[in-house]
C-alpha cells in the first residue's frame, strides 16, 4: 500500500469522524428545567442500579414506567420522579402524576416510584401500593415523622 492510498485512507476515516462528530452536537437535548432535572434523575437512577448489580432497561416505546429493572426481587417497573425546589424549609413535593389513561394518577401497573431530591442528592424507593395521592411531601430530616420517611435510601423492595 502506497503513502498515497493511507493518506486517502487516513481522510476518509477523519470525515467519518467529523460526521458523526456533526450528527452528535446536533442531537436533541431536554429543552425544559424540568426535562433536564428529569435525565439528571434517570442518569443517576441508571448509575445506582448497575453499582448495585442491577439491570435496567429502557423501553423501546413509550410506556408509563422509565425502567424495567432485573434485581434480586425480580423484574420490577419503576418510574422515576425528581425535584430541586423546596416546598418549605426541609420538604421537596414531587408530582406523582403519570398515567395510563389520567394524568392525574399513576398508572397502576407501576411497582416502585423512584423519586430523587438533586440538591440532597437522596433517593426515596416508594412502594406504588403506598402512592394515595397526586402530590408526594418529602421531609429531609433525619427524625421527620413523615409517612414516606421509611423509604429514604432504602433499597430494599430491591432485594425482596
Amino acid at each position: 500500500m502506497g503513502r498515497d492510498t493511507l493518506e486517502l485512507e487516513h481522510d476518509y476515516y477523519l470525515k467519518v469522524a467529523e460526521l458523526y462528530d456533526t450528527v452528535d452536537l446536533t442531537f436533541p437535548m431536554p429543552s425544559s428545567n424540568t426535562q433536564r432535572i428529569g435525565a439528571i434523575a434517570e442518569s443517576r437512577f441508571t448509575t445506582e442500579c448497575l453499582e448495585r448489580n442491577f439491570e435496567p432497561h429502557l423501553p423501546t416505546t413509550p410506556m408509563p414506567w422509565d425502567f424495567i429493572v432485573t434485581c434480586p426481587a425480580g423484574t420490577l417497573k419503576v418510574q422515576i420522579k425528581a425535584s430541586s425546589r423546596k416546598s418549605s424549609v426541609n420538604t421537596y413535593c414531587i408530582n406523582s402524576g403519570a398515567g395510563c389513561k389520567s394524568k392525574d394518577v399513576m398508572c397502576e401497573t407501576i411497582d416502585v416510584v423512584g423519586c430523587y431530591i438533586i440538591p440532597e442528592q437522596t433517593w426515596w424507593m416508594i412502594p406504588r401500593k403506598e402512592i394515595k395521592g397526586v402530590t408526594l411531601k418529602l421531609n429531609i430530616l433525619p427524625d421527620s415523622k413523615s409517612k414516606y420517611k421509611k423509604y429514604q435510601q432504602n433499597w430494599s423492595i430491591f432485594y425482596e
